[in-house]
């Protein structure tokens, strides 16, 4: 840490920059912090140290000590939810008027991203559901499973594809891989997924901020999720998709969803609230006008 805090030292001594801005503790611990500072964080270690039990106390205590003193410096701290920001305000006793909540935004090339008109659309039969990520437990895909397999017992013939984890597929059920963002061909390929869905699926049991709801909502693409983490912030609940209470087992959205399926205005509603909260908060054009504005207000 101290040799990180040294680089950064002599980076500010050569740049006499107006403003120092981060996104993570560790290298700012040992940095002399003597101008406006702005230190972005998606969540903090006393939030989420209980996901992360292979870290010993040890560690954790050294690592929130660090996270704390970065914590307390910065001038405004930016966080992707209001549950993160909570967290920050009560447990680490920051000023709240030094705290912004910034929902997280995605990245969508304009060749890719759908004009409004294409979003609206009707539920498909059989009723197509994506679910996005990397850890098979953390995201829920155990939920998601026992959930698809619920609404086709019910009646409800339903599909789901998991994208970025390996697996064996099942009768209602493809894994479909992981794919590269920074290839241009596995790009187009992951993004069309999101045109083939439905709904998203995202039974996380803890994710301080989702970016995938981001992109979901590029393509009016509601999202079903819980309230653990900060979720609640990256999905509106009734006005770009479904918020459960944290937790909810897969019953919960196996009867949230057919009560979607039979309202199809309610659906409709859905997909152009989503879109329009991305034109609106979600892209990096509007996210990084507001980065600008709580630099300048720092200053």
């Amino acid at each position: 840490m101290k040799k990180h805090g040294e680089i950064v030292n002599r980076a500010i001594t050569k740049y006499q920059p107006d403003v120092i801005f981060s996104k993570y503790s560790a290298p700012m611990v040992h940095t002399h912090i003597e101008r406006p500072f702005v230190y972005m964080c998606d969540s903090s270690l006393k939030w989420t140290k209980d996901i992360w039990p292979e870290f010993s106390k040890l560690g954790f205590r050294v690592m929130e000590k660090w996270e704390t003193r970065v914590i307390g410096e910065c001038d405004r701290l930016i966080t992707f939810s209001e549950a993160s920001a909570e967290v920050i305000k009560t447990q680490y006793k920051k000023d709240p008027d030094k705290v912004r909540v910034l929902p997280i935004p995605a990245y969508i090339p304009e060749h890719i991203l759908p004009d409004k008109e294409q979003i609206t659309k009707d539920i498909s039969k059989p009723f197509r559901l994506l679910l996005v990520g990397k850890r098979f437990h953390l995201r829920g895909m155990d939920i998601a499973i026992e959930a698809v397999n619920s609404m086709n017992e019910q009646g409800y013939p339903t599909e789901l594809r998991i994208v970025g984890y390996s697996g064996e597929d099942q009768a209602h059920v493809k894994f479909m891989g992981v794919y590269d963002k920074e290839d241009p061909g596995e790009l187009q390929a992951y993004f069309d997924f999101f045109k083939w869905a439905d709904l998203l699926i995202h039974p996380s049991r803890f994710h301080s901020a989702g970016i995938v709801i981001s992109e979901a909502a590029a393509f009016g693409l509601p999202t079903i999720t819980n309230a653990a983490g900060g979720l609640a912030t990256s999905v509106q609940d009734d006005i770009t998709g479904i918020v459960l209470p944290k937790h909810s087992p897969p019953s919960a959205y196996v009867e949230a969803m057919i009560a979607l399926i039979k309202d199809k205005d309610r659906y409709l509603r859905y997909r152009i609230a989503a879109r329009d909260r991305f034109d609106s908060k979600l892209n990096w054009e509007i996210a990084g006008d507001r980065l600008f504005e709580i630099i300048r207000e720092t200053l």
